[in-house]
């Protein structure tokens, strides 16, 4: 009897332990890091990076696509909730516990393959005749912030049909995410069309995944031995080069 007992115990602190290292993974649609292909499966650079991570943590909890303001309000409030793909900030430090980075996150102007524009300074980015952005996407205020009076401003609609504007020359540069310039001119048929000035980012920085600050620091610990795991065996970078 008392061994039933004993082990009915164990059984139970162990779904106990179980129940707790439940992860809540969110992300919200962000291509080429995380989006759903032709298939309706979610994939991306950061999708197959979390997903290595889990398997080596034996994890089963799914992913699951929210919008980003819920999926940060969740984050911030609840244990064991974890958010990706979030750029890592002065301002978001202290706000969360931290694994990655998972990848590079730069902006970069993207140019007509061939053009002879060189760009060393932001100055001579204010010189190009236009520079096509999209209003309300970031990339514009970060621009409109940063003094820009050459914008070629679309008012509306999705941020890569300047894409089109630029492979036709009605428009000189176009701002936007090295892996997303990458892979949205794949996605339009504009391949080799346009290609980005790496020498000049318009900014850089690191993709995590964010937990909730009272998460496990053994679970967070976990993660980042998973995560450094796989950039020594060369995992990320073979997840990396696909989207290039």
């Amino acid at each position: 009897m008392k061994k039933v007992t004993l082990l009915m115990i164990f059984l139970l602190l162990g779904a106990v332990i179980n129940a707790e290292e439940k992860i809540n993974l969110m992300a919200e649609l962000l291509p080429p890091f995380q989006y759903y292909n032709e298939d309706k499966k979610l994939t991306g650079i950061s999708i197959e990076i979390i997903e290595s991570i889990k398997t080596i943590v034996k994890s089963n909890d799914p992913v699951k696509i929210v919008p980003w303001s819920r999926g940060l309000k969740i984050t911030k409030k609840k244990k064991n909730s974890a958010l990706f793909s979030m750029l890592r900030t002065p301002d978001r430090e202290k706000l969360f516990k931290w694994v990655g980075p998972l990848v590079n996150f730069s902006v970069v102007f993207f140019k007509k393959t061939g053009s002879p524009i060189v760009l060393k300074s932001v100055e001579d980015a204010k010189k190009v005749k236009k520079i096509g952005v999209t209003k309300n996407v970031a990339n514009y205020e970060m621009l409109t912030a940063m003094g820009f009076t050459n914008l070629d401003v679309l008012q509306s609609g999705a941020d890569e049909k300047n894409i089109k504007k630029l492979v036709k020359g009605r428009i000189n540069l176009w701002p936007t995410t090295y892996f997303g310039g990458l892979y949205n001119s794949k996605k339009l048929g504009y391949e080799g069309m346009i290609e980005p000035i790496i020498d000049f980012p318009v900014f850089e920085g690191y993709l995590h995944l964010a937990f909730n600050l009272n998460t496990d620091d053994k679970i967070i610990s976990r993660w980042q031995v998973a995560m450094d795991r796989l950039k020594i065996n060369g995992t990320i970078d073979k997840i990396v080069s696909k989207y290039k």
